[in-house]
């Protein structure tokens, strides 16, 4: 893809709804994991958040280390 203000953008625009959809699916999966096993204690709330956030992080890097693979991109 050629390096032009279009292009950037839509880098721009295409991570920013990524990350959107990571941190809904974040908080998603915690309050679940918190009401599901009624964690009340904000250690414990705290250490699933960040537990959950790394996996999720983990697995977007997998993704995008797979697809950049696939595509051959250097980027």
């Amino acid at each position: 893809m050629v390096n032009n203000g279009k292009s950037l953008e839509l880098k721009f625009a295409l991570y920013t709804l990524a990350a959107t959809v990571l941190v809904a699916a974040w908080a998603f999966i915690c309050n679940f994991v918190n009401t599901t096993f009624a964690i009340s204690n904000p250690i414990g709330q705290f250490i699933i958040a960040i537990v959950f956030g790394f996996l999720i992080l983990k697995l977007f890097m997998f993704i995008r280390g797979k697809n950049k693979h696939k595509t051959g991109s250097t980027n």
